[in-house]
């Protein structure tokens, strides 16, 4: 059903008998009426319509009320208050929404306001069941996006200043197309699914799709780096993660019961996209896993922080970090790691759609990538500067010793 589909209810804010509040103006219709009285919005004859009182949430309360049954505008919401209002309602709600100060001055700087995102958007991510991770990485982006528009509560920014945050980041701030991207998934989350707005694909504009190739090491670079970890247990974090190809935060929520050594198999539950999946388990590993568990005893989860609690990403991360410093190679990470196992396998004729299975992917377009950096299609290939000159015996002294006359 679009928006047009749709009856339409305008919200504009009001100042109705000494206080702020949110008018819910719409045509006569019984269904959207029982939907005001659920609300708890009592009737103006003054202004011949519903209204609730203006709390931090109630915006929000009414989207949810009324997503999939009607359209709700909330555009043009301050557009009923006197300029004396508007001033008013600025300083008497700043304080109370943004959870700053009473009034906002030019002195104030951003990092002493604290922005309040919405509790719809963290409940709604949650009842969706998103990951730790994306729900962490969707709020605080969001709210780096509402304190660049401190004063204005998310439902009072337009598209036009959307569009111009946008540019910013682009141009002014030169964030990576991920953060890019993540910032315009944060954005339209919030209008798309907590306010139930139509989605608008022209009201922030993506990216272009960069085509980047996989970072890959050597198959002599993996054991450099597991020989610079410090500690066995950051050792077998290490070879891990390159023996199954797992993600990082695949690693951190494998328990000891997902280890199946006898079988040759690990399995790893609610991957990306909510899925499990099974990969394989190197044999080598036995030893050094065995000698693991005698060692540090882990309770539930097969790597585990202080007080047997859950490993951290954050924490993996340092490890591969450090264990590539030792080793002296740059820019190692768990997901360098990951596209290592994929190429190494490719590399010695490992099946694609295998790869697919392991891995996880979605499509097997994916996975394909890793042809672009596998070396055993570019091995077989003679190089045409090599078959030019071995024709030749005088051509081949030519790079020797740099005779350019014969």
């Amino acid at each position: 059903m679009t928006q047009n589909d749709l009856p339409k209810v305008e919200i504009y804010r009001l100042h109705h008998r000494e206080q702020f509040r949110l008018g819910i103006f719409f045509g006569f219709d019984e269904g959207l009426k029982a939907i005001a009285k659920k609300l708890r919005a009592t009737y103006s004859k003054t202004y011949r319509c519903w209204y609730v009182d203006d709390e931090a949430d109630a915006l929000e309360r009414i989207a949810v009320a009324f997503k999939n049954r009607a359209w709700v505008d909330y555009k043009a919401i301050q557009s009923r208050l006197s300029d004396e209002h508007r001033k008013q309602y600025a300083t008497q709600f700043h304080g109370q929404k943004t959870g700053t100060l009473k009034a906002a001055t030019p002195e104030v700087s951003r990092a002493e306001r604290k922005i309040i995102v919405p509790k719809e958007y963290r409940n709604l991510l949650e009842r969706r069941r998103y990951s730790a991770n994306t729900v962490k990485t969707y709020v605080s982006m969001f709210t780096v996006f509402l304190s660049d528009h401190a004063g204005r509560q998310a439902d009072e920014i337009s598209e036009e200043q959307i569009k111009a945050y946008m540019n910013r980041l682009v141009k002014e701030k030169r964030v990576s197309q991920s953060t890019h991207n993540q910032m315009i998934n944060s954005i339209k989350f919030y209008y798309e699914q907590v306010l139930g707005l139509e989605k608008k694909k022209y009201w922030i504009d993506r990216p272009r799709k960069e085509e980047k190739l996989p970072k890959v090491i050597s198959e002599e670079d993996v054991i450099r780096l597991i020989a610079g970890a410090n500690n066995l247990k950051h050792q077998c974090m290490i070879a891990m993660i390159y023996a199954t190809g797992m993600r990082r935060g695949e690693l951190i929520r494998l328990r000891l019961e997902d280890i199946d050594t006898a079988r040759g198999q690990v399995f790893i539950r609610g991957g990306k996209g909510k899925k499990d999946r099974t990969t394989i388990w190197s044999d080598a590993m036995n030893k050094a896993y065995a000698a693991y568990l005698t060692t540090y005893k882990p309770n539930y989860w097969v790597f585990e922080g202080p007080n047997r609690s859950q490993y951290t990403d954050r924490s993996v991360g340092a490890v591969i970090r450090q264990a590539g410093q030792r080793a002296g190679i740059k820019g190692v990470t768990a997901h360098v790691l990951r596209h290592s196992f994929a190429t190494h396998l490719m590399d010695h004729g490992t099946d694609t759609r295998v790869i697919q299975t392991l891995l996880g992917h979605e499509r097997l377009e994916t996975t394909a990538i890793y042809t672009h950096v596998s070396t055993k299609n570019l091995q077989k290939i003679t190089n045409p500067l090599d078959r030019i000159i071995s024709q030749n015996a005088d051509r081949k002294r030519l790079l020797e010793d740099g005779d350019e006359k014969k």
